[in-house]
């Protein structure tokens, strides 16, 4: 009998860290909030896979072309605006600091926050949404709206 229970104890506590692990239907409930709130998932899935690598390979140039411009970050405690991607190369080490980049390349997409504002790594380091690149917003990409690196 004490077996037994031993047995079931182990069994109900393997079910709960299996049915608690992130998986496939954490991903599929990100997929529908992007798509209710900011457009084609599979943009921001593909967008997001590529600037992890990019990212992770400290790639500046590439890593400037995910960017919004103009957008506004603190470099050092200074709030700094880059209006164009070629901005970036000068303080790309300031702003991909080593937390902001723990940040983005470990970012599992099951576990993306999702609002009408974009989505969020981490505890809000990050900020992306789609932007549109034409006027009627017919072309849509998803780029980083924000950084914002913890001082």
């Amino acid at each position: 009998m004490t077996q037994s229970l031993s047995t079931l104890a182990a069994l109900l506590v393997g079910a709960t860290l299996f049915l608690s692990t992130p998986g496939y239907a954490d991903e599929a409930e990100v997929d529908q909030q992007i798509e209710a709130l900011l457009g084609d998932p599979r943009t921001f899935r593909s967008t997001i896979a590529d600037l992890q690598r990019r990212v992770a390979d400290e790639d500046s140039i590439a890593v400037s072309a995910f960017i919004s411009y103009p957008i506004t970050v603190s470099i050092n405690g200074m709030r700094k605006t880059l209006r164009q991607a070629e901005d970036l190369e000068e303080y790309y080490s300031d702003i991909f600091t080593p937390d902001i980049v723990e940040v983005i390349v470990n970012q599992d997409y099951g576990s993306l926050f999702v609002n009408s504002d974009g989505v969020m790594f981490g505890n809000g380091e990050v900020w992306m949404s789609a932007v549109c690149l034409d006027d009627g917003c017919a072309e849509v990409e998803a780029q980083i709206i924000a950084i914002q690196g913890v001082e």
